[in-house]
């Protein structure tokens, strides 16, 4: 924070708050639970549901606080100097480098700032958390704020990550637990993540088949393919497509999502999301790896650009198909082997970002702007990248 205008920021929330509840009561059929006394200023985690989680807890709290928002809200022009300037987000580089998101973190709170955190980086494609960065626990002892967990509920079926549309249903935000410095400067930094993530934990279909809530709305099934990546019937990988009221595979199978966020169809036996994920990673983690196999995977799209990011700038690298297999990434002659690459997260439907070792960070996007399924390549980094950026190097002349 160059210039202290937390009480721009505050104003600009207390003004707009009343909005956001009128909003998403109307929207989504949103209640607040009463919030328990709040210390004066604290780090608040939270699981990460939907894009617009921050405004569900804006809508929730009794004060301001800050957020850590994705790095792209930094370039955005005129828009991302009015972003700056009524709340001045913490940007933070998905599939990059976080240390400058941390160092700001741990300042605003040393100025008695409250600052609300989505530990887990990415939405949930299947309703169930993402497991957090091992680094979270040990920031949130250095910072010596207290520490306030919350939970998101509802939130999945009302704003599906892969979906185009909103549906009306229960949604709210609960505040789990509150921790002073104290109780956790007892604690080892593993101790504080384990109860972070139990805090925080929430299994969408778990609570909807215990007691099923209607989640009416237009476009159900359309972007299913963005979370179904594995046809069941004939394995074929980001074969799957999805119109307003099914989805579909060229081999035959075909179905639907009903307002209950339950599965139907012929071809497959699940009946929920959840179902189809367990046995999407399990048919990736039976895959031979590269030098093992008789065919590789891969996947590719059509009329790309890949942008380099440097200072909240972006620069034309390359553009053209780029492809995915079980070895890295390419696009328009340029590779990036899995084994030289640090970290790839992916943004919305299917912007993704990804940083090399080196420390050079880019974006990848349609060059019409449209969406593509960039969690296939997530999926092909999450289950060849590890294994690559361990192997052992290829031995030298001298050597053999």
């Amino acid at each position: 924070m160059a210039r202290d205008r937390s009480f721009v920021h505050y104003w600009s929330w207390r003004i707009t708050r009343p909005f956001f509840r009128l909003w998403f009561r109307l929207k989504f059929r949103m209640s607040f639970p009463p919030v328990p006394e709040l210390p004066d200023h604290f780090l608040m985690i939270g699981n990460h549901v939907t894009n617009a989680d921050p405004f569900i807890a804006v809508s929730t709290l009794p004060c301001h606080t800050y957020f850590v928002g994705t790095e792209h809200l930094m370039r955005l022009g005129f828009r991302s100097r009015l972003i700056r300037f009524l709340q001045d987000p913490i940007p933070l580089a998905k599939g990059g480098n976080t240390s400058s998101a941390v160092l700001e973190i741990l300042r605003r709170l040393k100025a008695g700032r409250t600052v609300t955190l989505f530990a887990e980086g990415n939405c949930t494609w299947d309703g169930r958390n993402i497991d957090i960065p091992a680094a979270t626990g040990k920031m949130v002892r250095t910072s010596k704020a207290p520490l306030v967990t919350c939970r998101i509920i509802g939130g999945y079926f009302a704003r599906p990550r892969w979906g185009y549309s909103s549906r009306k249903g229960p949604l709210r935000l609960e505040i789990v637990g509150i921790y002073q410095p104290e109780e956790l400067a007892a604690m080892k930094p593993a101790e504080i993540n384990r109860l972070i993530q139990n805090d925080i934990r929430e299994d969408a279909y778990e609570r909807q088949l215990a007691d099923p809530q209607r989640y009416p709305g237009k476009k159900l099934s359309l972007g299913l393919q963005h979370a179904l990546l594995v046809c069941p019937k004939c394995h074929r990988f980001g074969s799957l497509s999805s119109t307003d009221d099914g989805f579909s595979c060229e081999c035959g199978l075909k179905g639907r999502y009903d307002e209950y966020g339950m599965l139907s169809g012929e071809g497959f036996d699940f009946t929920t999301i959840r179902g189809w994920e367990d046995w999407q990673r399990a048919y990736f983690a039976a895959l031979p790896d590269p030098q093992e196999a008789e065919e590789v995977i891969s996947t590719s799209d059509d009329d790309m650009v890949l942008y380099l990011v440097a200072g909240h700038k972006v620069e034309e690298a390359a553009r053209g198909t780029f492809t995915g297999d079980a070895r890295g990434l390419a696009v328009g002659g340029m590779n990036f082997p899995f084994s030289d690459m640090a970290d790839l997260a992916v943004r919305l439907h299917g912007i993704i970002t990804f940083s090399m070792k080196d420390g050079s960070y880019y974006e990848l996007k349609k060059a019409d702007k449209s969406d593509y399924s960039g969690r296939k390549y997530k999926y092909l980094f999450d289950r060849f990248g590890h294994a690559a950026q361990h192997a052992p190097a290829p031995k030298t002349e001298s050597e053999r």
